[in-house]
């Protein structure tokens, strides 16, 4: 049996009114154009109309990874990317 593809839910919450947050919001953006299996999605959290309350949203940027906070402010995205290969080889 072939193994079964797995996906993995990524979560950035930012506020476009933050600098810090654009510059990982780009990393972030051009390190997932060739993920097939992770699950993106950007919370703009100055966007009233997102209606967004399920996580601490105090510390931007952040980034969530299978409802775990991964990071809050800058990121490593070199480590990232070794933290988001081994959870999917574990799957």
């Amino acid at each position: 049996m072939g193994k079964e593809i797995i996906k993995v839910d990524v979560m950035f919450l930012m506020r476009e009114s933050c600098a810090l947050c654009q510059n990982v919001l780009t990393k972030l953006t051009s390190y997932m154009e060739n993920k097939v299996n992770i699950d993106f999605q950007i919370i703009d959290l100055d966007n009233k109309n997102n209606n967004y309350a399920k996580k601490n949203c105090s510390i931007t940027p952040a980034i969530w990874v299978n409802d775990k906070m991964w990071y809050a402010g800058s990121v490593n995205m070199d480590r990232f990317d070794e933290k988001i290969n081994e959870l999917i080889s574990l799957q």
